[in-house]
């Protein structure tokens, strides 16, 4: 899995996201209510993948950019 398609699984995970990966390789981010699905690709070919699939998440409560508390715990 990419750096920045684990970055943005492990921030939905801190926030309540439920993450199935699949055996072809891509993601299913299930929101924390049980009503949102969005599909991520392992290996995203479009440039604009994150922007998309971050706008996607947004619909569902996903909050972007994260605090900045938790980049802290990240340094």
């Amino acid at each position: 899995m990419d750096k920045e398609i684990r970055g943005l699984v492990e921030e939905a995970e801190r926030q309540g996201w439920k993450v199935e990966v699949l055996r072809s390789g891509h993601i299913r981010p299930y929101a924390p209510n049980g009503v949102g699905l969005v599909g991520l690709s392992g290996t995203p070919g479009d440039s604009n993948w994150k922007r998309i699939a971050i706008s996607r998440m947004k619909r569902h409560g996903f909050v972007w950019p994260p605090t900045k508390s938790w980049r802290r715990q990240q340094e």
